[in-house]
């Protein structure tokens, strides 16, 4: 047997390619592997969370952080024009629904773990009509039936963990109290579902969805006002615009007029 030492051609364990080029690739997808993992993550956060009675989810939300700045008139008119929506919606016989009021001038609203919606005065007294307000609550109340905020919040914490533990410092605060309003992150796909929801309970309390649409109307001009609003790619909301049009065929589609009579808010609302 003989033993030859071939020649070994140079440049043989070299590339043509320029190496930051390898590292954009190798950077890309490690990245894309981050992002697939991440949301497959948060899927099954959401899915595990979705299986929690809501008995158990009620027990979760601290009562300290939803105590109500409405006066006794304001919060008997809205837990009346709750329950009547309520009626409209098929909520289980377990799910109940407290409605919250701030008296800040922020322009929110949103419903929490446990049945709780948040209202808060920066946006309730822009509302021109109960119609508004109503599609409002209906639109918070569809949240809590579809059991988004859980849902929401098992998606965000399942991926922070994880995260977390990969990094070597898991941030269990996601499941404090604070968590209960930092996490509150729902798709796209959760806001069209609720909007559907609500505008059909609205049309089921007054015959019609006439008015429905102020609300966002409210939103865009506030938005427009501030630039808060991101393209559709970036926001968790559909743009007000889409929203908008939604209203517009889903009443078409549906047969539902959308020119009814608006009913005022009590004449003491502003005062309340």
């Amino acid at each position: 047997m003989k033993y030859r030492n071939p020649q070994i051609p140079e440049g043989i364990n070299t590339t043509d390619r320029h190496p930051l080029r390898e590292f954009a690739v190798l950077a890309g997808g490690a990245l894309l592997l981050i992002v697939v993992a991440g949301w497959l993550l948060g899927q099954v956060g959401g899915g595990l969370a979705r299986l929690l009675p809501f008995e158990k989810e009620m027990a979760l939300v601290p009562q300290q952080l939803l105590v109500s700045d409405a006066g006794p008139e304001l919060q008997a008119y809205l837990d009346r024009l709750a329950a009547r929506l309520v009626q409209h919606m098929d909520l289980p016989d377990n799910m109940q629904v407290r409605v919250h009021f701030s008296g800040g001038d922020t322009f929110n609203a949103f419903a929490t773990l446990g049945g709780n919606i948040l209202l808060f005065r920066g946006l309730t007294e822009q509302l021109p009509h109960e119609n508004a307000l109503a599609m409002l609550l209906a639109h918070e109340i569809a949240h809590v039936l579809h059991r988004d905020p859980i849902v929401g919040i098992g998606r965000s914490a399942a991926i922070q963990l994880v995260v977390g533990l990969l990094s070597g410092g898991p941030d269990l605060t996601v499941l404090g109290s604070a968590g209960v309003y930092t996490q509150l992150h729902f798709s796209r796909g959760m806001e069209r579902a609720a909007d559907a929801a609500a505008l059909a309970a609205v049309h089921r309390q007054y015959g019609h969805v006439g008015g429905a649409d102020a609300l966002f109307e409210v939103l865009r001009s506030e938005r427009d006002r501030s630039g808060d609003e991101m393209p559709a790619f970036f926001s968790s909301h559909p743009l007000d615009r889409d929203r908008l049009r939604a209203i517009t065929d889903t009443a078409r589609r549906q047969g539902w007029r959308d020119d009814g009579q608006t009913t005022p808010l009590p004449a003491a609302f502003g005062a309340w």
